[in-house]
């Protein structure tokens, strides 16, 4: 991981997108239950198209499992483009660390969001045969591992954006996250509890990411591609040459990987 490029992607994600909308219905919980305190609320903001065709997504931010929301810049893009295709959504925050949890408790937080909404489809007029995970950076990690979880043929597709899919390669102070992340400083129990190395989804699952990603390599995306490729899964691998891991959050050409997105949680 280089830092500086840490730091841009910090940046980037100052000031709003082009487009903004705002929510159908916002700060709904999609969990009960009592939090241990400073947690973060399972919240989850919808947005249902005036004309919906169908098709609609749980969205997961990213933020290095540390800082986010549901309400953070490329969430909003995303959401835009979506809600304008006509797609709905369910935009969700979920437990991070030093906030409540660590990956499993994050990991359940997603799958708890795609219950609940999944549950909801109907009376919104959505098919709830039609309901996609869609996730960037850690959130895109979360969205594989809950995916593999969720493999009961509810789950239409996953969508997973220049996620973290292994540890292996952190070193020095990044070394810390994975630590942080999944309570244990044993680097052999690291690798096994990432998606790379786990259970793999059979939903047709996209994968996005960028050529000159300096905080995750791009070789984490072609690992985990021919990997589910080797299990016979389908995958895609769209690889945005020239561009590091914040294309969702300026406006560049990869931004358009929106339509990819959105034209593989459509079909």
């Amino acid at each position: 991981m280089r830092y500086g490029a840490l730091l841009r992607s910090l940046r980037s994600l100052r000031g709003a997108p082009p487009v903004v909308i705002p929510p159908t219905h916002a700060d709904v919980r999609y969990r009960d239950g009592m939090l241990r305190r400073g947690a973060i609320e399972p919240l989850a903001d919808l947005y249902v198209p005036a004309a919906p065709n169908g098709a609609s997504v749980v969205l997961v931010h990213g933020g290095g499992f540390v800082i986010g929301s549901r309400r953070m810049k490329p969430m909003r893009y995303l959401i835009a483009k979506l809600v304008e295709a006509g797609v709905a959504v369910c935009s969700v925050d979920y437990r991070m660390i030093f906030r409540g949890g660590r990956l499993d408790e994050a990991t359940a937080d997603v799958i708890d969001a795609f219950e609940f909404w999944s549950g909801r489809t109907t009376a919104l007029g959505l098919d709830p045969g039609r309901v996609s995970l869609v996730g960037l950076s850690a959130g895109a990690t979360l969205s594989m591992l809950a995916a593999a979880r969720l493999d009961n043929g509810r789950l239409r597709s996953v969508a997973s954006a220049f996620g973290l899919y292994d540890v292996a390669h952190l070193r020095g102070p990044a070394g810390l996250l994975p630590r942080l992340l999944l309570g244990t400083a044993d680097r052999g129990r690291w690798s096994s509890r990432l998606p790379r190395h786990g259970h793999q989804t059979s939903a047709p699952t996209l994968l996005l990411h960028g050529s000159q990603d300096e905080l995750v390599p791009v070789d984490q995306a072609r690992q985990l591609a021919a990997h589910r490729e080797m299990l016979g899964l389908p995958t895609k691998l769209v690889i945005y040459d020239a561009v590091a891991h914040d294309f969702f959050n300026l406006p560049v050409p990869a931004a358009d990987g929106a339509r990819a997105i959105i034209d593989h949680v459509t079909t």
